[in-house]
C-alpha cells in the first residue's frame, strides 16, 4: 500500500515539475550538440588483420592444433610488446607515450585471424599506425622466431579498413537520456525544498486530525472586493434620494 502511494506521489511530482524536466533535457541536448560539433574530435578505428598458420586438414581435424594455439597466443602478446612498439615509433618518427592504449588486439574463438585495432582522432594516422604495427609484428615474428606461417591480410588497395566511432545522433541520444535523469533529480530536489502545503491531506498528516472543511480564500476575496465595489454606489444613490426629499 505504501509503495503504491509513493509511486502515485512520484508521478504527481513528475507531472507537476514536467516543465523543469523538459527544459533540462533541452539544455543538456543542446550542450551535447555544441560539444560534439565544436569541442570533441571524431574518433576513427582502423583494423588490420594477421593470418596465423595454414588451414590444412588431416582426418577431419586441423593439424598441429596445439602449435597453432601457442602461435596465436604468442602473436597476441608480441603485438603490444616493447620490441614492436619501439620499432613502430622509430619507423614513423613519433614519440607517443600512450601508443599502447590506442591498440586493441582481438581474436575470436577458433579463429586464426588476429585483428589489430587502432583508435585515433586522425583517420590517416590510424590507418598508417595499424598497418605499421601489423607489418612490424609479422616481420619480427619471421626474423626473430623464424615463423613462416604468418602473414598480413589487407584489402584490394592494401589499406586497413577504417570506420568512424560514434556519431552526433548517438551523442545527442545519450545526452537526452542524461538530461531526463538530471531533470527528474532537479524536480525531486525542488519538491524537497518546497515547504508550502499543497493539499488538505498534508495538514491531516501534520496535526493528526481529520479536516472537516476548507475555505477558498480567493473566492472570498473576490466576493468582498465585489461587495465593496457595490456599497459606495448604493450609498450614493441613497444620499441623492434623501437629499431630494428634503428639497421637496
Amino acid at each position: 500500500m505504501d509503495e503504491r502511494v509513493d509511486l502515485k506521489k512520484f508521478l504527481h511530482i513528475i507531472r507537476k515539475r514536467i516543465v523543469t524536466i523538459i527544459l533540462t533535457v533541452l539544455c543538456v541536448s543542446l550542450l551535447t550538440v555544441g560539444l560534439s560539433m565544436f569541442v570533441l574530435k571524431p574518433t576513427y578505428e582502423a583494423t588490420e588483420n594477421i593470418l596465423i598458420g595454414k588451414l590444412t586438414k588431416i582426418d577431419g581435424e586441423y593439424s598441429d592444433s596445439q602449435e597453432l594455439s601457442m602461435l596465436l597466443a604468442s602473436t597476441i602478446d608480441f603485438i603490444k610488446s616493447p620490441i614492436v612498439l619501439n620499432s613502430v615509433q622509430k619507423e614513423l618518427n613519433i614519440n607517443d607515450e600512450e601508443l599502447e592504449k590506442k591498440i586493441v588486439v582481438q581474436n575470436n574463438r577458433n579463429s586464426q585471424i588476429v585483428n589489430v585495432v587502432v583508435r585515433d582522432h586522425d583517420m590517416e594516422g590510424a590507418k598508417t599506425l595499424a598497418h605499421t604495427i601489423a607489418n612490424t609484428t609479422v616481420s619480427k615474428m619471421n626474423d626473430l622466431f623464424e615463423v613462416k606461417n604468418i602473414k598480413l591480410l589487407s584489402d584490394a588497395n592494401g589499406d586497413p579498413s577504417v570506420k568512424m566511432v560514434g556519431s552526433l545522433t548517438l551523442n545527442v541520444a545519450i545526452g537526452a537520456v542524461i538530461g531526463v535523469f538530471l531533470g527528474i533529480g532537479l524536480a525531486m530536489l525542488r519538491e524537497y525544498w518546497d515547504d508550502s502545503i499543497k493539499d488538505i491531506y498534508e495538514i491531516e498528516g501534520m496535526i493528526g486530525l481529520p479536516i472537516l472543511g476548507e475555505i477558498n480564500l480567493k473566492s472570498t476575496k473576490r466576493k468582498n472586493k465585489y461587495k465593496n465595489y457595490r456599497q459606495p454606489k448604493q450609498a450614493t444613490a441613497l444620499k441623492e434620494k434623501s437629499g431630494g426629499g428634503n428639497k421637496c
